[in-house]
């Protein structure tokens, strides 16, 4: 693909989108929390480092409240601030403990959120298979709710990962139906993503025309919504989409328009825009152009931190330099071209090896946990085994021990029938005697030693009874130690009402000029919500979220210092005291 081009991804990002299923009362602490949550999410691609200390302080603090909605959306900021270093490890593990706080708690926003975000790191590895499990998890939750704006920003991920494995088929599908869900919906801002990404999708295939009218389509949206950057990023891929037709005009009308709208508000951006430049004055051969923007490349490059963009940087001007006939900085270019690659490949080498060292610790770990589980299996087969021939020796004393009764109740039967005919029987008096007293004492020895084989068994019985008490409060202190956010705003506003009655005519009452976008978004400030959270339920972006609690802040006449969630507090504690009265 000749020159760069920025894919715009639709995420769930980690603390952002996540709610209760039950509202939880606000407090000073939880709101704190949140406020982590939101700064880490704000300075989380800038600054991770920084992202990493919010959540770090917020994961201790809903830690030390049992916040769980709090200890959750943390472990999602530092799952993403890490997967911004490049620390995936560490980043799965945060993923994955806020996926398991998100399905404990029923919190099926979070859940999605960080599904997708757990999606993403894996895509970054270009461990799509991995990626794509996840993704599909959460499209199946937004499906079983009716998200449909979960459901297209999931498709949206899902195709993008088919786009990068070079399935272009597969990832078209699914663009095509989250464009579909989103022109439905209204949904403008990720309406204007899909039309890009399928510009984008055509650009690689070589179907230019078919991907200037997407990229044109996402350009006009995008310039309805006053969206500056992306303008910018529309604007340079059309202007990419030209150079790459050789069309170098038209690629230079567009280029020059998306640096001037761009007005270096997105660094990377800018360098993308200078490059894709460089590479049109170089093909048109304006080498003092091309030289211009090669360095401006380098130098926002160097600023940025971008290795990979200070390599085309040295590639390019490497060629205008020897395009101009002065060989002494084009080989000091391509010395300086080659230490980046050097670079990048020993970074790559590095990260190879830490990924492998994971692995063998990680695969090491597994490997000792199969043992002790089947070290486990072992004693637990032994104990069963043990207590089964408890039981039967069990079984076996007590039929024993029945037998003997039977018998010693027939023998005494016998003895008594034995006197009855003795006395009928006089003249057999004294060979009877004889006979009786033999086989008495014969009986008296064995009524002994059965009375004594009976004290024996239950002794016995006893003990084992205790053992086998033993035994299975062994088991059982062993088996203790292991072991609709979418729906219509009026049903919304009847199950609100349930709870916070009269709030809404109160407020109209004393503001009778809020509009019902205001009066949505009172009521979601009046449940503490975040602007994340806000910006989840209304569909619009965190930054449209805080224009809009700026006017309404306005509308309601409030001081800059006072808090939105206490002065919706105190117009519902105002209207039930005028309930009361």
């Amino acid at each position: 693909m000749v020159g760069r081009a920025i894919l715009v991804v639709l995420l769930f990002y980690g603390a952002a989108d996540y709610c209760y299923a039950q509202a939880e009362q606000p407090s000073p602490d939880t709101t704190l929390v949140n406020n982590l949550i939101d700064s880490s999410y704000t300075v989380s691609y800038s600054n991770p480092d920084q992202a990493i200390t919010f959540a770090n302080r917020a994961l201790a603090l809903a830690e030390k409240l049992n916040y769980q909605k709090g200890i959750a959306g943390a472990h999602g900021e530092l799952g993403y601030a890490y997967s911004v270093k490049g620390a995936f490890e560490k980043s799965l593990n945060h993923f994955k403990e806020g996926i398991a706080r998100n399905r404990a708690i029923g919190d099926s926003l979070g859940l999605v959120s960080q599904l997708n975000d757990l999606g993403s790191t894996y895509k970054s590895k270009s461990e799509y298979e991995q990626a794509l499990k996840y993704y599909f998890q959460a499209l199946a939750i937004c499906q079983d709710m009716g998200l449909d704006r979960g459901i297209s920003a999931t498709l949206g991920n899902i195709g993008l990962s088919y786009f990068e494995m070079d399935e272009y088929d597969q990832a078209l599908s699914f663009y095509q139906r989250a464009l579909a869900i989103n022109k439905r919906i209204d949904n403008k801002s990720s309406l204007a993503v899909n039309y890009n990404n399928i510009g984008l999708l055509y650009g690689d295939k070589g179907r230019y025309e078919r991907a200037i009218q997407n990229h044109l389509k996402a350009l006009e949206i995008r310039q309805q919504l006053g969206y500056q950057i992306e303008i910018a990023n529309s604007l340079n891929n059309i202007g990419r989409l030209y150079m790459q037709q050789e069309k170098f005009n038209l690629a230079l009308d567009y280029l020059n328009r998306a640096l001037v709208k761009n007005d270096n508000k997105d660094p990377d951006l800018t360098s993308i825009i200078h490059e894709n430049l460089t590479k049109v004055y170089l093909s048109a051969g304006r080498m003092d152009s091309a030289l211009i923007h090669a360095r401006q490349t380098l130098t926002l490059s160097r600023d940025f931190g971008s290795k990979l963009g200070q390599k085309v940087a040295y590639e390019l001007l490497t060629k205008i330099y020897e395009q101009q006939g002065d060989f002494e900085q084009a080989f000091a270019t391509q010395q300086q071209l080659m230490a980046v690659k050097d670079s990048i490949l020993n970074a790559e080498k590095a990260k190879q090896i830490n990924e492998l060292q994971t692995k063998y610790e990680t695969a090491k770990k597994e490997k000792e946990i199969a043992v002790l589980e089947k070290e486990k299996q072992q004693e637990a087969t032994l104990r069963n085994a043990f207590l089964a021939g408890l039981i039967l020796i069990g079984i076996i004393g007590f039929l024993i021990y029945n037998r003997q009764r039977l018998k010693i109740k027939k023998n005494r039967t016998e003895l008594e029938n034995k006197r009855l005919r003795e006395e009928q029987l006089e003249q057999d008096l004294e060979f009877k005697n004889q006979q009786l007293t033999t086989h008495t004492l014969h009986l008296v020895q064995k009524n002994e030693a059965m009375k004594e084989l009976q004290k024996k068994v239950r002794s016995i019985r006893k003990e084992d009874e205790e053992d086998v008490s033993r035994s299975l409060q062994k088991i059982q202190n062993m088996v203790d130690y292991s072991f609709n956010l979418d729906e219509d705003w009026e049903q919304f506003k009847i199950y609100f009402e349930e709870v916070h009655t009269g709030f809404f005519d109160a407020l109209k009452q004393q503001y009778p000029d809020l509009t019902p976008n205001e009066l949505r978004l009172s009521a979601l400030a009046k449940l503490n919500l975040s602007i994340k959270e806000t910006a989840t339920i209304l569909g619009i972006t965190p930054n449209s979220v805080k224009t809009a609690r700026y006017r309404l802040r306005k509308k309601l006449g409030m001081e800059t210092e006072e808090n939105l969630t206490e002065f919706m507090m105190e117009v519902e504690k105002k209207s039930a005291t005028q309930t009361t009265e």
